[in-house]
């Protein structure tokens, strides 16, 4: 609308200059090397505009003719990029599809029309990793980086090649550099942590867990499981008061958190606050009653305020194990502990009513032992407690490996907490590659 409107404004203009030009004829005169040339200021007007039309159209000939070099060459890199492109999108699809032979053949085509673009060392890469030159995709990444528009391609292609040879170092400054580039993508940052966590970088670690679960990528109970390990890691490697300190918050989280629990109070112990660490185990017995608590109540037996008699039966043993168990007298564990310590006083009624509760037939088994020295009654304990389940272990929940001590990375598979107390299983699995990558195909983030 607007585009007619002003055109016959143009009209009008043109028009209304003609109608003035008749109405107004006047006279002009050019005098001219000895020439006398008469006429009228219309047919003068006219006379220009002709010459003026002529010469802009001669001279749109003109550049025409000079420009048709430059033309040619702008059509020869149009028509060139057009083709390039053209492969490059034919390249990728035969990646995808896992042809290396067609991979080949269009990633040349590729480098021949638009060579050093993005998009085409892409391509060289994606077909190197196909057809197993890892060298030449690692050169390829690697000059991704210097483009600022494509460096998160080479960043990824980078560290998903260095996590598959297990340079986790390498590995945890490549995540940092995607991280910068592409700082709330979920896989960035879950791939960040757990480098962190593999390289033992827990304050780091922690960091960037805390930005994890604000953006919704780990859920609250995740994040408080898996800060709590960190914590209780960065207390084993610490030590003394600082340590304690990292105890005591992961312990703040969860006061049931056996290792911490157990660490905190050998910390308090070597501090000189005995009770302290007393404490400390009991809080942790109410919540999680587990065998390395009882041991370590034990420790702090006081000695016994009179000599032992031959005809001692040793009851102090029993009492100060009550005292703890006591805290949480149904529990398994609890009747277990109270057993063991049963038999150590030779109170042979309570621990066979206690170790029955807590159906641990290779205690039984010794009680029979000790108690009748019947061998045949003990043998048969010990087939019960081989047809049982096995007793709760530190186990990784990702291999399966048992371990004797619980710690925050899996020794066998280096995976960040996933060993728990729990029922180990008889069929017990190959650990699983920690970043699991696809073969052949297009880059992708680490599993």
């Amino acid at each position: 609308m607007l585009r007619a409107i002003w055109f016959l404004l143009k009209v009008s203009a043109v028009t209304a200059l003609a109608v003035w030009l008749v109405q107004s004829p006047g006279h002009v005169e050019i005098v001219w090397r000895g020439y006398l040339i008469e006429t009228t200021a219309s047919v003068l007007v006219i006379a220009l505009a002709l010459i003026i039309a002529l010469w802009t159209g001669l001279y749109r000939v003109w550049r025409a003719f000079v420009s048709v070099p430059l033309t040619f060459r702008r059509y020869k890199v149009s028509n060139d990029r057009e083709k390039g492109y053209r492969a490059v999108t034919e390249g990728l699809v035969a990646v995808a599809a896992g042809d290396g032979q067609a991979a080949e053949k269009f990633a040349k085509r590729a480098e021949q029309m638009i060579p050093g673009t993005p998009l085409t060392r892409l391509l060289t890469a994606q077909t190197a990793l196909l057809n197993g030159n890892a060298p030449k995709a690692r050169r390829e990444f690697a000059n991704l980086l210097e483009d600022d528009s494509a460096a998160f391609f080479g960043v990824r292609g980078l560290l998903n090649e260095t996590l598959a040879e297990g340079d986790y170092r390498e590995a945890l400054t490549l995540a940092r550099r995607a991280d910068q580039l592409q700082p709330k993508r979920v896989w960035v940052l879950r791939t960040l942590f757990d480098l962190e966590t593999r390289n033992r970088d827990w304050v780091k670690a922690e960091k960037t867990l805390r930005r994890a679960e604000k953006l919704g990528i780990y859920a609250r109970e995740e994040a408080l499981r898996h800060r709590q390990a960190i914590w209780t890691a960065l207390a084993l490697e610490t030590g003394g008061p600082t340590g304690a300190r990292y105890c005591e918050s992961a312990l703040n989280l969860n006061a049931g958190f056996v290792p911490a629990a157990v660490l905190l109070a050998k910390l308090y112990d070597q501090a000189g606050t005995k009770r302290s660490a007393m404490k400390t185990i009991q809080s942790a017995w109410v919540l999680n009653p587990h065998p390395a608590l009882a041991t370590l109540w034990m420790v702090y037996m006081p000695p016994p305020k009179k000599a032992k008699s031959v005809y001692d039966a040793g009851r102090e043993y029993f009492d100060w194990m009550k005292q703890l168990t006591s805290l949480n007298p149904e529990h398994r564990e609890s009747n277990r502990a109270l057993g063991h310590a049963a038999i150590q006083s030779r109170l042979w009624k309570d621990a066979r009513e206690l170790l029955l509760k807590a159906m641990d037939y290779k205690a039984l088994a010794k009680l029979e032992r000790e108690e009748n020295s019947n061998e045949a009654a003990a043998r048969e304990w010990l087939e019960m407690a081989s047809d049982a389940a096995p007793d709760p272990r530190w186990v990784c929940g990702a291999c399966g490996h048992v371990a004797n001590e619980w710690e925050a990375l899996c020794p066998r598979c280096g995976i960040f907490d996933r060993i728990s107390w729990i029922t180990p299983s008889l069929d017990l699995h190959a650990p699983p590659a920690r970043f699991a990558l696809p073969e052949g195909g297009l880059i992708s983030p680490p599993a």
